[in-house]
């Protein structure tokens, strides 16, 4: 046996005899790996000054961070929000129309605080009042909306906290169309968060809130937003913010950047550089650690039910409501759906419950969603059936 030989066994013995303790000593350092992927760490709360705030993700409605959500606080100009969803709701469901001609009131004359000095019987497109709401938080323009929508800007209100209802807002009164102090004009940065959320689904609604300036009245006026976030952060296009002595600095703000979509609600900051620091702040944080992942969109076509006794023989088959997930950064988002449709027989009534779609992310069960028919079928009846056969014999289905 010569030395090289001798050599090579004894480095052989070593490295087994070494390396067990070797490789022991390296996965004392390495995270263990489990089937899928490896959960990632808990995310740091953000920094917030502000005695009130949510972050939310806009896409899947997850809330993110709170802090005294729930407490009810004067929201100032930040009502407005509602008065452009209301208003814009009605543009897209064909009530109004935006070149409509809308006259200003002697009411909304009178309302003083922020302005574009509407005068009575002064004329301009609806479009215009919604610019000036939305760029410039007029509150003589929303009270011109309120009055153009419901007739009066107290009919506007109730139809306001019937709204809030609707979202879900508990914690929500509205008395008035514009945000000025008054009794019991109280929301909290939850309620003001969920109204955000549904205000980025109105069509149209962020197209007018991101102009940070533009031109009115022909050119004579210019109107600036008080929202410096639409021109200082990258993908923010909305919403409002407000300020009162009773409210201090308020906002509700949102970016979007690769499909994801964050909302930050402030309430209460002691200034606005507070409150501009703690929004950029907290949208930085958000879109560090979180991405929204769409999976059911609204409508969407999941599959075609076979229809027995049916004038027609399928059914379309849509889920009861979108649904998204919001993923911390490092998970890899693989979605599978499981489709179960029951059997279904007509008549078929158009949103009658028809199976369920079970989502799974990453291997984990993480929702079951109604399915719902997107038409109605009618029974079949003797001649359906006479006309089905004779097809069927004369030409073949």
């Amino acid at each position: 046996m010569n030395m090289t030989r001798y050599a090579r066994l004894f480095y052989g013995i070593a490295a087994r005899a070494v390396m067990p303790a070797v490789l022991a000593l390296i996965f004392a350092f390495v995270p263990a790996v489990t089937a899928g992927y490896a959960a990632p760490a808990e995310v740091p709360p953000p920094r917030c000054d502000s005695p009130s705030c949510v972050v939310m993700d806009a896409v899947s409605g997850e809330v993110l961070f709170e802090k005294n959500s729930r407490e009810k606080r004067h929201p100032a100009s930040v009502t407005k929000i509602m008065t452009l969803l209301l208003t814009l709701e009605d543009v897209a469901a064909g009530k109004v129309a935006l070149s409509d001609q809308v006259t200003a009131s002697a009411n909304a004359w009178e309302m003083g605080g922020t302005e574009v000095w509407a005068e009575p019987g002064e004329t301009m497109e609806l479009e215009e009042w919604i610019k000036a709401v939305a760029v410039a938080s007029a509150n003589d323009g929303a009270v011109i909306l309120a009055e153009y929508i419901s007739g009066t800007e107290e009919a506007f209100v109730a139809r306001m906290n019937e709204r809030a209802r609707e979202l879900g807002m508990v914690d929500t009164t509205f008395q008035n169309s514009h945000g000025l102090d008054a009794d019991n004009h109280v929301t909290t940065a939850m309620d003001l968060a969920i109204l955000s959320r549904a205000a980025t689904q109105v069509p149209h609604l962020l197209d007018y809130t991101k102009i940070y300036q533009m031109p009115f009245r022909g050119g004579k006026n210019e109107l600036v937003n008080f929202n410096k976030l639409v021109l200082l952060y990258p993908g923010c296009d909305g919403l409002k913010t407000g300020f009162t002595n009773k409210s201090g600095y308020c906002i509700s703000v949102t970016a979007h950047e690769k499909g994801s979509r964050f909302i930050v609600v402030l309430m209460g900051a002691e200034t606005p550089d507070q409150r501009l620091a703690d929004a950029s702040r907290l949208l930085d944080w958000a879109f560090a650690n979180f991405r929204s992942l769409p999976i059911l969109d609204p409508g969407e076509v999941v599959a075609q039910a076979r229809v027995l006794k049916g004038k027609a023989d399928t059914v379309t088959v849509i889920p009861e409501r979108p649904f998204a997930v919001t993923l911390r950064r490092g998970q890899k988002g693989e979605v599978k759906q499981y489709v179960d449709v029951q059997k279904v027989v007509a008549p078929v009534v158009e949103g009658a419950a028809v199976g369920a779609i079970t989502v799974h992310v990453d291997g984990e069960k993480v929702a079951q969603i109604p399915l719902i028919a997107k038409e109605s079928v009618e029974r079949a009846g003797f001649l359906d059936y006479a006309m089905r056969y004779f097809r069927a014999f004369t030409v073949g289905r």
